[in-house]
């Protein structure tokens, strides 16, 4: 994982960045993905104030946490980064589960088993974006892709977008 530590209103010492290192191993080892963590650190009047926030799954995963005192800061923060990681990794988990089941069921008739197995040259896992159909556009449009596949935000089931020869998108929403 790399970190990046922002202080504000004080020093930033060795012994602190070393801390949350340590503190943050334990979020590191949920992630199986290599990502950027960012903490901002803040000293006000009375108390610090830290903010840990990571793009993850899709999403960006923002948690912050107050205290008297800069380690109890960071133990709180690191604690509940690490619940908020757990709950958001078995959301989607079992989210993407039920909701792909008949996925398989729709493309059957389109290819044989046997012909299938041979043109496939290479399987790429993807996470599976939740995002407004515009956004999906924009994304394909950003990515050049010809097909994308995503939750829809307002219906909250599986999607995809087909950019026809015409230039224009066919949706088609799966049903179970």
């Amino acid at each position: 994982m790399d970190y990046r530590v922002s202080a504000k209103g004080f020093d930033l010492t060795n012994a602190v960045k070393n801390y949350i290192e340590k503190r943050f191993q334990k979020v590191d080892r949920v992630l199986e993905d290599e990502v950027h963590l960012d903490i901002k650190l803040e000293k006000d009047a009375t108390s610090f104030i830290g903010k840990a926030m990571i793009h993850y799954l899709g999403k960006d995963l923002v948690v912050t946490e107050t205290s008297d005192d800069i380690y109890n800061l960071i133990d709180i923060l690191s604690d509940a980064f690490e619940k908020k990681l757990k709950r958001e990794r078995e959301y989607v988990r079992t989210r993407n589960k039920s909701n792909l089941k008949g996925l398989g069921e729709v493309f059957k008739d389109e290819m044989p088993e046997e012909e299938s197995k041979e043109k496939i040259s290479s399987i790429k896992r993807v996470n599976l974006m939740i995002t407004s159909v515009e956004e999906a556009i924009a994304q394909m449009e950003v990515m050049n892709h010809e097909f994308f596949v995503f939750r829809n935000m307002e219906t909250d089931e599986i999607n995809m977008l087909i950019k026809g020869k015409d230039g224009k998108f066919i949706l088609y929403e799966f049903q179970e």
